[in-house]
Parts: structure tokens; sequence; C-alpha cells
């Protein structure tokens, strides 16, 4: 080993030692999207104190750390900024995670520039990529959910459009969005009113619940009401229909 190589790791160990290695810490936001693959949580995007962010990042659950200081870990940035969009995974491979609609703004000028409604990421290459969908592409769309089951279909559920999105005026479309992962293409069915920003979650026996949100007043996209939380609706991934529940307090 050379004096110069010896000098530089010795400098490198000096340095962890004392000082420590400077990890990656995302800044504040909202408006990300998450997804639970394993034991990592993968982050996507947000509003930051400067605009529609493209930071992508993952935090690892593996071990125990001190919450103070959280194991982050930056990956490939999107191609854009985003916010307001969804995320889901491809239930097959464990691998590709989807990421739907939302904001797609330059980040430097900050400005809409939409190219596709969905991106795919891949957590073992570490790449990012347009899939080439078959179908009528949805409209452009923000505060939705993205549910993915095992057949390797993933359903999107209305959502909000604004101008955030570059829709003229506010709307909230009422519909279900198909994704076909196997081919991958698009297809779209009329669904109850519109509504966003709910909860989603997928049952055992494939219905999706969803609960609370907010949407249009009798039909007025102007007037924005919250949803009646007691109000739970569900759709049948197996048959493909909508129904409604009641939930009442037992005591």
């Amino acid at each position: 080993m050379s004096y110069t190589t010896f000098y530089l790791c010795l400098t490198f160990a000096l340095e962890y030692i004392f000082f420590g290695v400077e990890s990656y810490v995302p800044i504040g936001r909202i408006g990300q999207s998450s997804i639970l693959i394993g034991n990592r949580i993968y982050y996507f995007g947000g509003i930051t104190a400067v605009g529609a962010s493209n930071d992508a990042f993952y935090l690892d659950l593996s071990q125990s750390f001190n919450v103070a200081n959280p194991p982050w870990t930056q990956i490939p940035n999107i191609p854009f900024g985003s916010s307001w969009a969804s995320v889901a995974l491809d239930n097959s491979n464990n691998a590709d995670i989807y990421l739907f609609g939302g904001m797609e703004y330059d980040v430097t000028t900050q400005k809409d520039s939409f190219k596709s409604f969905v991106y795919k990421f891949n957590v073992n290459s570490s790449s990012w990529n347009t899939p080439n969908v078959g179908g009528t592409a949805p409209s452009r769309r923000l505060e939705m959910k993205a549910i993915s089951d095992n057949s390797g279909k993933i359903y999107i559920f209305g959502g909000a459009a604004n101008f955030l999105v570059g829709a003229p005026t506010r709307t909230f479309p009422s519909d279900m969005i198909t994704f076909n992962i196997a081919g991958p293409s698009w297809s779209i069915n009329t669904a109850v009113n519109g509504l966003a920003t709910y909860s989603a979650t997928l049952l055992s026996n494939g219905i999706i619940v969803y609960v609370g949100g907010f949407g249009p007043f009798n039909g007025n996209n102007n007037v924005v009401i919250l949803a009646d939380i007691s109000q739970i609706i569900l759709f049948d991934t197996n048959s493909l229909t909508w129904s409604t529940k009641v939930c009442i307090d037992i005591n």
C-alpha cells in the first residue's frame, strides 16, 4: 500500500470515528406517496417549502433505531416533482412499484410537465421507466388511492382534478380505473359518486373498503362536503359491483 493510499484510508477512518458519516435526512413535506414492501417503507415526492419534490427514499424497519435519527436511505429521484399521487405494488414480484397521477411538475421551474399517468420503479434495479399501456388513459387527477390485488390488477377510484393537474375547473371523477399489470392496459368503468382523500383497504375476500374523504355537495363541484364516515362504500373486485354499508354504534 502506498503512503498516499494509507493516508487517505486513515483520514477516512478517523473522520468516521470522530465525526460519523453524514446520513441522508429528508426535509419536511406533505402530499407524499408511500408503500410498505417487506421491512422497508418507500416514500415518493411531496410538497416541500420549495415546491413539488422529486425525492425518493426509504426507511428500513428491519432493526430498531433512534426515532430522533431514523435510518433514511435515498434512492434514484422520480423523473419529476410529484405530489398527491398514489403508489401500488405488483404483488407477483414485490419489486415493481407503480406511481399513478398526482402533480407532475418540473423541479426547476415548478411548472406542469405532464407526460404520463403512470410510472414504474423497480426496487431491485433502482430504475424508473414509463410503461407503454394499452387502452384509453384515465383523465388526470390527484388525491386518490391505488389498491393492488393478487390477480395482477390495480384499482384506482375517483380522486379530484383541479388546476394542479391542468383542469380548468374542479371535478371529482366518478369512475373506477383498472390497471392490468400483465398487459399492461387500462379499463375504466362508472363508479359511485366521485370522492377524494378517502382511505382504501383491500380485504382478504377481494372487497375494497372506502371510508371518509370529501366530494361535491349534491353534484356541485364548487361546493365540497366531507363524506359521511358512517356510510362505508364497498367495491367487490370479484363481481365488479358496488354496495354501501351503514356503520352503527353498537353501544
